[in-house]
């Protein structure tokens, strides 16, 4: 096994339980293939962890083990299989709910790797070439440990567009329904990067249904396939699902159709977000609860939108068509926006424009999707509801 040599006092963090390995941690760079195991050690050559090297947007491998004696082989990863499925075994009892995380990534102890399950059938995601290169010892584990109807995989690889494939099993058509808190989804899990639905949000959509929605006006941006629309449509008024993507709009219709939900009062305009508020402006539309839930980067023929230099613009904008004690859902899944920093500009931007205002939830990622205690970005979710006053 080949070693990666730490520059001197950065290998207390790994000893603490830091995962991912940095490259300017690393004191020099020898000649590797992805997915070969190499050994951390520091500068007097004591090992530090046992770690897998493979590039992707955040560094460039995993830290897998701190034990010297253990070995990454078949009965690792069940071993750590097993742990994940024993951590969701909860979902075997809950009412209503099929489709969750069953292993996520750093967070269960494999970095660049997680395992969804939608009713029965699972979706195996690679977010490097170093991690599908351990494959073979993974993919028997997936099997010997899950039970499934079939396996997907997608390969996110940094720099080449997503890839998916069917692995074994007995695949189903597509699209497939998912049950979520007692609503229907459809989903595809061989169909380019995303499935239909984002199931980390399953807890907000809950909350939005169940707490905010009633007899509302709900204005959905950024709406994919509008499952934030069908939620709350159980309870709310109306629902406004905005989204640019053309194909917006038959998987939101496919996804009230599910639910019974009569499209009069659930409506769907595909159209730039800030082209929309200049549109209900002009038309005189205003709601009562409005959901931002951006993409970290989007680019369209207009302009580039970051959500960390752009999302004060969508809170503005969105104050415009916000009626009088309304509410607004304000979501990020950008790992490099953390926390603290992104109520911060909550918090600014609402000061900036002299808005009265209480923050009255704070949410994260569902417990399915476990986070990792030494590694901050692994908790990439933060959703903020405000309460705006007067």
């Amino acid at each position: 096994m080949k070693q990666l040599m730490l520059k001197k006092g950065k290998e207390d963090k790994y000893l603490r339980g830091y995962p991912l390995v940095e490259k300017d941690d690393v004191f020099d760079m020898p000649k590797m293939d992805e997915g070969e195991l190499v050994a951390l050690v520091d500068a007097g050559k004591r090992f530090i962890a046992t770690a897998y090297y493979g590039e992707q947007n955040k560094g460039i491998g995993w830290v897998l083990s701190l034990d010297s004696t253990e070995k990454i082989d078949h009965n690792f990863f069940v071993k750590l299989f097993e742990e994940a499925k024993n951590d969701r075994a909860y979902y075997e009892n809950v009412d209503g709910i099929n489709a969750y995380r069953l292993f996520n990534a750093e967070g269960d102890g494999i970095g660049g790797l997680t395992i969804d399950h939608y009713d029965g059938h699972l979706l195996v995601q690679w977010y490097s070439v170093g991690i599908y290169r351990l494959k073979d010892r993974i993919l028997p584990a997936i099997k010997e440990v899950f039970d499934y109807k079939s396996i997907f995989e997608k390969r996110r690889f940094k720099g080449m567009e997503t890839a998916s494939d069917f692995v074994a099993g007995e695949a189903p058509e597509f699209p497939y329904v998912i049950e979520e808190n007692h609503m229907f989804y459809n989903i595809n899990l061989d169909d380019g990067p995303m499935t239909g639905i984002f199931l980390d949000q399953k807890d907000v959509r809950k909350k939005l249904r169940d707490h905010y929605s009633q007899d509302k006006d709900i204005l959905n941006l950024f709406s994919y396939t509008g499952a934030f629309s069908v939620a709350a449509s159980e309870n709310a008024r109306s629902t406004t699902s905005v989204d640019l993507a053309n194909r917006a709009r038959p998987l939101t219709e496919a996804n009230f159709g599910l639910n019974t939900m009569d499209l009069n009062q659930n409506h769907i305009f595909i159209m730039d977000v800030f082209d929309y508020f200049k549109y209900a402006l002009r038309h005189g539309l205003s709601y009562d609860v409005v959901v931002i839930d951006p993409p970290s980067f989007a680019r369209n023929k207009k302009k580039t939108f970051s959500v960390q230099k752009n999302y004060p613009e969508l809170i503005e904008g969105a104050l415009e068509v916000l009626n009088e004690n309304g509410n607004l859902v304000l979501s990020t899944n950008s790992s490099a926006f953390p926390q603290k920093a992104f109520k911060k500009m909550i918090n600014q931007t609402l000061d900036h424009l002299g808005v009265d205002y209480t923050i009255s939830d704070v949410m994260g990622l569902p417990k399915d999707f476990k986070s990792h205690p030494h590694y901050k970005p692994s908790k990439y979710l933060k959703v903020v509801f405000v309460q705006i006053n007067g």
